[in-house]
């Protein structure tokens, strides 16, 4: 293990990898747009939330598909694209660029051995046209992913003090990992919404937000340029909507004890 990566340099890389996926993107017609707290520092502060150290990227899933498939191919040496596909211990729904001459370790979760600095890329995709099929989704969604949340994390006895809920944890800890069912369960999870196309909702369903991820058809098909960190990047037109939606009254800063980054990272140079 080399040297600790500072967040101020782990924030460096990460801008490079979102510019190297804005460039094969660019340059095989995907659309991709920034999201989350991503889209909220490119709209607040024209760059990363001061307190944030993360970079979300969402595309709709055709584009983000033929991602997957390019990727690899057309990056820079130092630069992959992993999902659970590709990488036989990762356990997220969704993909990561990360910079393989870095080694990152997330706070508190099982290891990943390739896991480096990097950006999030969410898929989103189209939902059916009826509310009770939407919620069934998303429904099932949750009930597989707490296979997931239980597998991620390396000590499950801090997830939560009942002692009942904890026995029943363990219990689906050993059943997940005796019959290896996370590939099965991401797979399961990645397949919930893809038979849908071109209804009038879209979402992105592994995001954190349930329901408040889904948007009106039009939120993949209009964007427009903004600036993070002193670059141009896509983002949805209709962002207000999705901010607002997300985080309310979203240009306005929190309290000053909730500007605190979420995760508990650090990060070496391999």
């Amino acid at each position: 293990m080399g040297k600790e990566i500072t967040l101020e340099e782990q924030k460096e890389i990460q801008i490079e990898l979102l510019k190297e996926l804005r460039r094969i993107c660019d340059s095989n017609n995907l659309i991709y747009l920034l999201g989350g707290g991503t889209l909220l520092g490119a709209i607040r502060h024209k760059g990363y939330i001061p307190w944030d150290d993360d970079i979300d990227v969402m595309m709709p899933r055709k584009d983000y598909e033929s991602l997957l498939k390019i990727f690899d191919k057309d990056c820079k040496e130092n630069h992959k694209i992993l999902t659970y596909i590709n990488t036989k211990d990762y356990y997220y729904s969704f993909a990561k660029i990360v910079d393989t001459n870095t080694l990152l370790k997330e706070g508190g979760l099982r290891p990943i051995e390739a896991l480096g600095v990097y950006i999030d890329v969410f898929p989103i995709d189209f939902l059916p046209n009826d509310e009770k099929s939407i919620k069934k989704i998303f429904k099932k969604y949750n009930f597989l992913y707490k296979a997931i949340s239980v597998y991620k994390f390396s000590d499950i006895s801090k997830i939560t003090k009942n002692k009942v809920k904890l026995f029943f944890k363990r219990i689906t800890l050993c059943f997940v990992k005796t019959f290896n069912l996370i590939p099965k369960v991401l797979k399961k999870l990645d397949g919930l919404a893809i038979k849908y196309e071109n209804t009038s909702k879209v979402a992105c369903i592994s995001g954190r937000y349930a329901e408040k991820e889904i948007m009106p058809r039009k939120f993949i098909e209009d964007y427009i340029l903004a600036d993070f960190e002193g670059e141009k990047y896509k983002i949805p037109k209709d962002y207000d909507e999705y901010l607002t939606k997300h985080y309310d009254n979203y240009m306005e800063l929190p309290p000053e004890d909730k500007r605190k980054t979420e995760h508990n990272n650090i990060a070496y140079w391999r």
